[in-house]
């Protein structure tokens, strides 16, 4: 049986792919290690799901996985609702992990961009939700959980299902 290894990458529809690279490569400092135009293709438009697909794609290295970065000129996609949010139903953020949660905060916010909060210590993670350059939620943490400590939670929480 087939296996997962690992998250190879988180894929990202973006409005404007100079702008999202200002933001991921030049602000949070991701290494852009591809960036190519992508006329019609039809098996990548056969595996997407879209006729005549065609964009700029840029992939950056975060750590051992990668954001990708796709600006379609066709077909055009639908914006994210003004009111989207971590409860919708999907796929609602992905997280990126730094080792100074406070000062990659700052520097987003220092560039415009909205934070829900600053960072806060929730025990296994320091860390706080913003929003990237096309509105996409992305939560930055500091990392503290060890699998120990949540297998301990895990159990622990069904004990309490289980007892109700």
């Amino acid at each position: 049986m087939a296996t997962i290894k690992r998250v190879n990458h988180t894929g990202i529809s973006v409005r404007d792919m100079e702008r999202s690279l200002a933001f991921y490569r030049d602000l949070l400092g991701l290494e852009l290690i591809f960036d190519s135009d992508v006329d019609d293709v039809p098996p990548l438009s056969a595996v997407v799901g879209m006729n005549h697909a065609r964009g700029r794609v840029a992939w950056l290295r975060a750590g051992d996985t990668m954001i990708e970065l796709w600006q379609w000129d066709h077909p055009e996609g639908r914006l994210l609702p003004d009111d989207y949010c971590p409860a919708d139903k999907g796929v609602t953020h992905y997280a990126l992990e730094t080792d100074d949660v406070d000062g990659l905060y700052q520097r987003i916010v220092d560039a415009g961009f909205h934070a829900n909060t600053e960072p806060r210590d929730l025990g296994l993670h320091k860390t706080t939700y913003v929003r990237g350059p096309d509105d996409e939620i992305i939560e930055i943490l500091e990392d503290r959980a060890t699998d120990k400590w949540l297998a301990e939670l895990t159990a622990e929480a069904a004990r309490r299902r289980a007892s109700k």
